[in-house]
């Protein structure tokens, strides 16, 4: 089939597609009425004053003051200088119902840190970390836990210690 040929075969064929679409609509007639509505009455919505009094802010107040005895300004609970919402680590105490973590390191530059745990968590360990204040200073923890069994954290203390040249030790977790 030559150029030619098919480029008249096109050109037929698209025009008996615009024929097909455009001639239904010329013989349609006025097509859909467009309905016109009312316009809507719109009134202004009723606004009525609050009853009540408004709720006393002692409440608040109080609750603002135990917090601040609580936790320093920049965040950090006063009695374990750990940051507000973070895990707790702890040093060992005897006691049967604790939860365990095991901290591998603390780091004054969050990002080594953060690098530290990215390469737990690569290797497959649930590690965290967790901010803690001394005076001044700021550290980041490393930890990888919790563990509900002390024995389950002191067997991994000795793997992670080889493997990552650390000394962690044992500590008590709370969430």
């Amino acid at each position: 089939m030559t150029d030619q040929t098919r480029y008249r075969i096109t050109g037929t064929i698209f025009l008996v597609a615009v024929a097909a679409i455009t001639l239904p609509m010329l013989f349609d007639g006025d097509g859909i009425a467009i309905e016109e509505l009312p316009p809507l009455d719109v009134a202004a919505p009723e606004v009525t004053a609050l009853q009540e009094p408004p709720p006393d802010p002692s409440y608040a107040i109080e609750t603002r003051d135990l917090l601040e005895t609580l936790v320093d300004e920049d965040g950090f609970a006063r009695d374990t200088g750990t940051k507000l919402g973070e895990p707790v680590l702890l040093a060992e105490r005897d006691s049967a119902d604790l939860t365990w973590a095991l901290q591998l390191a603390s780091f004054t530059e969050p990002e080594r840190a953060r690098d530290l745990r990215d390469r737990l968590r690569t290797d497959g360990y649930n590690a965290f970390m967790s901010r803690h204040k001394s005076g001044e200073q700021i550290s980041t923890r490393v930890a990888v836990g919790p563990f509900v069994e002390r024995t389950h954290a002191a067997d991994l203390k000795r793997e992670l210690d080889v493997r990552y040249e650390v000394e962690s030790i044992v500590v008590h977790f709370s969430p």
